[in-house]
């Protein structure tokens, strides 16, 4: 049986229809993961507070089929919270306010560390996490969630990366030798053009492609907004043609979901064409609607 743990920050979504939302790169992902991979145990590890909203968040959170054992609590957080503005592509610029975020002090509120001793004890099949979830803690906590995971990969866990780069969040220190040490650690990566040039500098899709070969022994999911996606498999290299968006209104989810819909149909069919397929298509229903969790029909097939 699959058991992931998607550890990371999720934030109040604010919006022009004023409801309820919650929204975050891991976040998104863990809930498109379970939706498609319903039997997969599937576990949000993050942290809120003790106000209002952060109780409407576990409750919705618990709704969407996630499980909450490891989510801790501060009395003086609460959830960050983000505001999007898109232009008449889709395209979306956020603006967050997450100095308060209970997110960024999860192991100062997990004292009996239980979640570092149930990576080392390989409590969980798989961990996914991104370079935000990385970028939002202290150095201090930072090594100590890598240096779990190296414990982790070591035990026979699997780890997933996703490259989402925020500037924003590096201005106190280099990016650079945490997504190498990520990078190393993980058995999965998902990384896009963009971020690419964000951390390591501008070069051609060549070059792109090049620098991920380096990484032989990992699936690396390379993504480049509607020009072609490459997958690099044991030395194999795979290219598939983004599908035409008919409708687009918002691609604030777009990538999460992909690597979401990717990695639940290759985590059970171990096809690549499939799990590509499944996540452009799971990409396109969210873009075609507004918010980063909104309702989609795709399922995968032969799950279990």
């Amino acid at each position: 049986m699959i058991k992931i743990a998607f550890f990371g920050e999720a934030m109040q979504e604010l919006n022009d229809e004023h409801l309820l939302r919650f929204g975050g790169d891991v976040y998104n992902t863990a809930v498109y993961f379970k939706r498609l991979a319903s039997q997969a145990d599937v576990h949000f590890v993050s942290a809120i507070g003790i106000d209002e909203i952060s109780q409407a968040a576990q409750t919705l959170w618990r709704q969407q089929g996630l499980s909450l054992s490891f989510v801790q609590t501060s009395t003086d957080k609460t959830l960050g919270r983000y505001g999007i503005t898109t232009d008449s592509h889709g395209e979306r610029k956020f603006c967050y306010a997450r100095s308060d975020s209970a997110a960024k002090q999860f192991f100062q509120l997990d004292t009996q560390h239980n979640f570092i001793e149930s990576l080392r004890s390989t409590h969980f099949s798989h961990c996914y996490l991104s370079a935000i979830s990385l970028a939002i803690l202290d150095a201090a906590n930072r090594q100590l969630l890598l240096d779990a995971l190296d414990d982790f990969k070591r035990a026979g866990g699997k780890v997933i990366f996703d490259s989402n780069y925020r500037s924003v969040l590096w201005q106190s220190e280099p990016a650079t030798p945490f997504y190498l040490t990520a990078y190393n650690l993980a058995d999965y990566l998902f990384v896009t053009d963009d971020d690419h040039h964000g951390v390591f500098g501008q070069c051609d899709e060549k070059g792109i492609v090049s620098f991920y070969q380096q990484f032989s022994n990992k699936l690396v999911i390379i993504k480049q907004g509607v020009a072609d996606t490459f997958v690099l498999n044991n030395k194999e290299i795979q290219c598939f043609t983004v599908p035409k968006a008919e409708h687009v209104v918002d691609t604030t989810s777009a990538g999460d979901a992909f690597s979401a819909g990717f990695l639940a149909a290759y985590l059970y069919s171990h096809d690549t064409q499939q799990a590509i397929s499944t996540a452009q298509q799971l990409a396109l229903q969210v873009i075609a609607q507004k918010g980063a969790i909104v309702p989609t029909t795709i399922q995968i097939a032969n799950e279990g």
